[in-house]
């Protein structure tokens, strides 16, 4: 079946779904997986940015042959995506990488080169987790990026990444919780690495039951420590 929509719609849309039914048996599990989603999301928008750039345009936008009324043409067609495992230090992931057709060459993302690659997860997590609690500079970013062995990243997919996660973590933050009928509050606590070479630092979670008996993630801050003073 052919997809409708990009990969990277589909890594958002299990985040939103994380964030907005509950936190399973385990919430430090649940930020746990929030920032292997986000790491993957990270190198899977990378990926089909630099391929829209390799094509010269964006999803959904015409090739400039159809728009001039011609037939000929060699600018290449979307034609899917085939996965590709990439090696991290946490095992194989999953990566979506775009097809071509009716092009004069191949796509090969300079982020998976031929051979061997190891891809370290840990910073992009870093990324995910310090957006959520903390927000992130470009700089911050592209350190991760690099560090990830991503490379060196266009300035407009640090830009776009950085900003995307932070619009995403503050819509959750300021969601409306009105209708969610808690009928117990857990307040935890973890240490997390947050920001590039720095240490880990505490992250502050609060958490609950509903009335179904659905655990919610209600709020994740940071926090210097377990203290009166913090919560």
């Amino acid at each position: 079946m052919r997809r409708t929509v990009p990969p990277s719609a589909e890594i958002e849309a299990r985040i939103d779904q994380l964030l907005a039914v509950g936190v399973g048996e385990n919430p430090r599990e649940a930020l746990s997986e929030l920032a292997k989603l986000g790491a993957r999301l990270i190198i899977q928008r990378a990926v089909e940015d630099e391929f829209d750039a390799w094509l010269g345009r964006a999803r959904y936008e015409r090739r400039p042959e159809y728009q001039r009324g011609l037939r000929n043409y060699d600018s290449g067609m979307r034609n899917g995506f085939r996965p590709r495992r990439v090696q991290t230090g946490e095992g194989e992931l999953e990566i979506q990488i775009p097809q071509v057709r009716e092009a004069a060459g191949t796509f090969c993302s300079s982020l998976f080169p031929r051979g061997t690659k190891l891809l370290r997860t840990e910073p992009l997590k870093a990324m995910v987790i310090g957006a959520f609690v903390r927000g992130l500079s470009m700089r911050d970013v592209e350190s991760l990026c690099e560090k990830a062995g991503m490379g060196k990243l266009p300035k407009s997919t640090v830009s776009k990444i950085c900003q995307e996660l932070r619009d995403r973590f503050e819509q959750f933050k300021r969601r409306d919780l009105y209708d969610v009928r808690m009928v117990a509050l857990f307040l935890d606590a973890t240490f997390l690495a947050v920001r590039p070479d720095g240490p880990k630092e505490g992250v502050l979670i609060a958490w609950g039951f509903t009335e179904d008996g659905e655990r919610v993630l209600l709020q994740v801050m940071l926090g210097m420590r377990e203290s009166f003073e913090d919560w």
